[in-house]
């Protein structure tokens, strides 16, 4: 005796389901490990000749941010200025952190650039740059 027809055809159509099903799941990341980015951005960069700069970081990724490991300041004119410290950190994933400080004597007019480089919770290493210029 063979299989019905009407039953090989319910059993293609469970199958069918279950693998739609189980590839949903996987690219939607409720089976794997998801998807992992490591990410951060200089959202503000307010720099001030005589007065307290302000730069603040964003973790646009999501997994959390340790450390800071360095911050360089460059600028066109003015040499070694001084580089910002963050507080905040470890920066949760949306979250920021802010700097305020005396860069030491910017020239109004000049173009700064920021360089940040930080190390994840997973170890993955990120860096984030912004230029702006200073404002007396």
């Amino acid at each position: 005796m063979g299989i019905s027809g009407a039953l090989v055809a319910i059993l293609l159509v469970v199958v069918a389901i279950a693998f739609v099903g189980i590839a949903v799941a996987v690219l939607s990341g409720f089976i794997g490990t998801g998807s992992v980015k490591t990410d951060i951005m200089v959202e503000r960069l307010d720099l001030v000749a005589k007065g307290y700069s302000v730069a603040v970081l964003r973790n646009t990724g999501n997994v959390r941010i340790d450390t800071i490991n360095a911050a360089t300041l460059v600028c066109d004119q003015t040499a070694n200025p001084s580089p910002p410290a963050f507080t905040g950190v470890p920066i949760d994933p949306g979250k920021t952190a802010m700097a305020t400080w005396d860069a030491g004597g910017l020239v109004p007019g000049e173009t700064c650039r920021l360089t940040i480089e930080a190390t994840a919770a997973n170890g993955a290493k990120v860096a984030a740059s912004a230029s702006a210029i200073v404002r007396p």
